[in-house]
């Protein structure tokens, strides 16, 4: 009972005392002193409802100027949310970038660099980290790009050399990748523990760097959904640096380890190339129909100017167009590693459904679009852009529209 109360309760009793008491058994004197008693506890309770007021108005001041200093420190309003929304996890990239043209040029690249870019601005309420190994040889510089909101306290710095990829663009189409360099694996053991709770986590290895072990701990000491770029574990790297496929079956082995291993927890992303070779298949709808059937998860097909395809178990496949960026290709780097990081932005904050997967992809695949118009890992949309350039519906034909739409794949 507070002070207010017990006083109203004294006030209540003492005069129904007062107003009951029979003259016969008592004396003005006592008549007095009950009246006295009355106004004493009348000041009481007027005391104690003015300290109430006071000590409200004060806590209400006190809340109002916590949260505008709070706000100018956005980070640490994050910090205060336990529950990080996204962990990243791959190696940083030194990307040495040779165009058609043979201009060349610099830049941080990975998997690691595209996905914290685009999912940070295309939602920046998010809470994101980063679990990446960068070498004595990295350029702190680079990290400049990365907003102070965005939580780097999974950067390790256990190597001599970062992972260094010299990429080579043809005129007539295509790329060859070459790796120059490669920064050590990462270690579960130094995954930070308060990214653990993470609504989801991203696998965005480039390097073979994230291996099945490191998948197997993740699932075992998390619940969030875990997103994988399937590149990064097919790679096969020569002594010297040229890359190629590692052999089919140990690959197929590797691929049914994973979708059994993560579950309905996985969402599997990769190029059409790609999702061909582990299912060992040269029909890109037939392969990722096939791979689907493994599980009850979501695979992500990407076709580049073709759009791409999704399909989750025995749910009809959807596919969604490319979108034309305004200004032009410029630079095709990182455009996979955006859509795969902007539908999984999306899908985290939907319910879950197959009937939510067409508007993730949708939101993927404009995001990439607007990576397309820059150098490097810049021009990324915000939400609003995204979602206009979807409204406006300017897209590139693809002939796996009508094959997907008006079959039941």
């Amino acid at each position: 009972m507070s002070s207010s109360s017990f006083s109203i309760f004294i006030l209540s009793s003492s005069t129904l005392s007062l107003f009951s008491c029979n003259s016969s058994f008592s004396s003005p004197i006592t008549l007095v002193l009950r009246g006295a008693e009355s106004i004493l506890s009348c000041h009481i309770v007027v005391k104690s409802f003015l300290l109430d007021i006071f000590f409200l108005t004060y806590l209400i001041c006190l809340i109002n100027i916590g949260m505008h200093y709070l706000k100018k420190f956005p980070l640490l309003l994050k910090l205060m949310n336990s529950s990080f929304d996204i962990i990243f996890m791959g190696h940083f990239a030194r990307d040495t970038i040779i165009s058609p043209d043979g201009t060349i040029s610099s830049s941080l690249g990975g998997g690691v660099t595209f996905g914290t870019l685009t999912a940070h601005i295309y939602n920046n309420n998010h809470k994101i980290g980063i679990f990446s190994e960068k070498g004595k040889d990295f350029n702190n510089s680079w990290l400049e790009i990365f907003d102070s909101e965005i939580d780097i306290t999974g950067l390790c710095s256990n190597s001599d050399y970062s992972t260094n990829f010299e990429i080579e663009y043809f005129p007539k189409g295509g790329r060859k990748l070459t790796l120059k360099s490669k920064a050590a694996p990462l270690l579960f053991e130094n995954l930070p523990a308060h990214y653990l709770n993470s609504k989801s986590f991203m696998i965005s290895s480039i390097a073979n760097e994230i291996n099945f072990d490191f998948i197997r701990q993740l699932v075992d000491n998390t619940e969030g959904w875990i997103s994988i770029d399937i590149q990064g574990f097919i790679r096969n790297f020569q002594q010297d640096g040229t890359i190629n496929l590692a052999p089919i079956a140990h690959i197929i082995e590797k691929t049914h380890q994973i979708i059994k291993y993560c579950g309905k927890r996985l969402i599997l992303k990769g190029s059409g190339n790609e999702i061909n070779y582990i299912a060992n298949c040269n029909d890109v709808i037939e392969s990722t129909r096939k791979i689907a059937k493994l599980g009850n998860f979501i695979v992500c097909t990407t076709l580049g100017a073709q759009g791409s395809l999704v399909k989750q178990s025995d749910n009809k496949m959807i596919h969604v167009p490319a979108f034309i960026p305004d200004r032009g290709i410029i630079d095709e780097t990182g455009a996979g590693d955006c859509y795969i990081s902007a539908f999984l932005s999306e899908f985290i904050e939907s319910h879950h459904h197959w009937n939510d997967l067409a508007r993730c992809a949708n939101i993927g695949s404009s995001a990439a679009s607007f990576l397309l118009e820059h150098k490097g890992p810049y021009g990324f949309g915000t939400k609003k852009q995204i979602q206009k350039r979807i409204e406006k519906g300017k897209i590139i034909p693809s002939h796996f529209e009508n094959t997907v739409n008006n079959n039941n794949f």
